[in-house]
């Protein structure tokens, strides 16, 4: 815009005018004494200051400028230099960089403790569903010597950890697009797949190990129906709903093991009162989402394979749950609900960590200082579950097994670093990253490594992992 025009063959405007000489060395010590005129050109620098100031290149200064309608005939006359550009580069030369603070805004990313305690109690009160159904649960040893039906119980419970995985991330792509319609369609399909899969999933390894699992199977064919209704439940945000399903049967099932009520089969009514509360409080929500607005979605929803490796990262952090209670002949149920209640803190722990990279991104001035920021936010929070995790194993191996736990915390601390972490990597996208390094993990357990080794392993490689790839501003986009 401050070229020469030629509006017309021919028709040109006058040629500029050579620009006013600059201002010798001899001419600024006169200026500075008051007895020659000073620099033009810092009547400039106090009107563009500002902007000099905070540009990140001359160009930035050269725009205000022209935008200003400063031509480059006024640039000369005015301030002695040939052109905006000139005078620019100049200005961005000599004053001092001074990039103004950002407003603050308030994080995206926090979520009341409470919320996040919550889901945690729910995550571990089904574990009480198994002192009641005992008397369906009694019969010859499982091959290895584990006790009757743990290999029909795991299968089935594995399966379905899984497929509710990729459940979730598929209803929540739907509702992160507004498309609660779509997402009720796909909540509703999925959970009645997964109950089915988990219980084909029992029945198989009954028939696979040769033992009588009549009983064991009509467990299985609740506690499959049972994942899908809370998987709902969960994804809809309804933990409340799902707690007070859960109350007859958590109920029942810690006065069985507090040695109040005998493991009598008459109990067992508690766990079906639970299951249909359950499976009546996901056809309400349901419900409650066929009543939402579908929105209109210009990008095409990821191909089924994108939820793949989160199912993935399911079945191995559902493996390396179950391995650290299966040990030998014998299961050790305190190290496993010490893992699954210190999910719910797990999750405030990572929205800690997003809201502490929320005010990096704003506030960091280098990419490395960023990857500095990131590493001391990601130690906080795995140093904070860690902590967390020690005390719940601490105080629930002495409740449970009536035994210090010691010797198997540095296993447990180990494990749980590796699954925060991995945690971290999903939610930030690196999802087949987390399922890469934790599937191994669970093949290792399977051949029987033990748990330190697979969990100090793990952890070292993700946290690495973890370190290298969070530490990118683009991750955080």
């Amino acid at each position: 815009m401050s070229a020469i025009l030629e509006l017309l063959p021919g028709l040109r405007l006058s040629p500029l005018s050579p620009p006013l000489p600059r201002p010798t060395t001899t001419a600024a010590a006169g200026a500075a004494d008051g007895t020659l005129p000073d620099d033009p050109a810092r009547e400039a620098a106090a009107r563009f200051g500002g902007i000099a100031a905070a540009a990140v290149h001359p160009f930035e200064v050269a725009a205000a400028i022209e935008a200003e309608g400063v031509t480059d005939r006024q640039v000369q006359r005015h301030y002695g230099r040939m052109d905006a550009f000139e005078l620019a580069e100049e200005l961005y030369a000599e004053t001092p960089r001074d990039y103004p603070e950002p407003e603050p805004t308030p994080s995206p990313w926090s979520a009341p403790l409470s919320a996040s305690l919550l889901r945690g109690l729910v995550y571990a009160l089904p574990g009480l569903a198994f002192p009641l159904g005992r008397p369906m649960l009694t019969g010859p040893a499982d091959r290895g010597g584990l006790p009757h039906g743990t290999i029909a119980l795991a299968t089935s419970l594995l399966l379905c950890w899984a497929w509710n995985q990729g459940l979730a991330h598929r209803a929540h792509l739907w509702l992160g697009r507004g498309g609660q319609l779509s997402a009720e369609r796909c909540l509703r399909r999925g959970a009645m797949a997964g109950a089915v899969l988990g219980t084909c999933g029992a029945l198989l390894a009954g028939l696979l190990t040769g033992r009588q699992i009549d009983d064991v199977l009509i467990f299985c064919v609740g506690q499959s129906a049972y994942m899908g209704a809370s998987c709902v439940l969960l994804v809809l945000g309804r933990e409340s709903e799902l707690l007070g399903a859960l109350a007859p049967a958590a109920l029942g099932g810690a006065a069985v093991l507090l040695g109040l009520l005998p493991a009598i089969p008459e109990l067992s009514s508690l766990l079906l009162v639970t299951l249909l509360l359950a499976l009546g409080q996901a056809a309400r929500a349901l419900r409650g989402c066929r009543d939402g607005s579908e929105a209109e979605v210009d990008d095409p929803l990821p191909p089924l394979y994108g939820s793949l490796p989160h199912g993935l990262f399911g079945l191995a952090t559902a493996l390396l749950t179950l391995g650290t209670a299966l040990r030998g002949k014998h299961v050790e149920v305190a190290p496993m609900v010490a893992l699954t209640l210190s999910m719910g803190p797990a999750e405030w722990l990572l929205y800690g960590y997003r809201s502490r990279i929320h005010h990096a991104l704003r506030t960091a001035a280098s990419a490395r200082a960023f990857a500095l920021r990131s590493v001391h936010s990601l130690l906080v929070g795995l140093g904070s579950y860690l902590g967390i995790l020690a005390a719940l194993g601490a105080v629930l191996g002495i409740a449970l097994a009536g035994l210090p736990f010691g010797p198997q915390l540095t296993g447990l601390l180990l494990l749980g670093a590796a699954v925060w972490t991995a945690l971290l990597l999903q939610a930030l996208g690196s999802a087949w990253l987390a399922a890469g390094i934790c599937a191994p993990a669970a093949v290792a357990t399977l051949a029987g490594v033990g748990m330190t080794t697979v969990g100090g392993v793990a952890a070292a490689v993700l946290l690495l992992v973890a370190c290298g790839t969070l530490g990118r501003v683009t991750v955080h986009r």
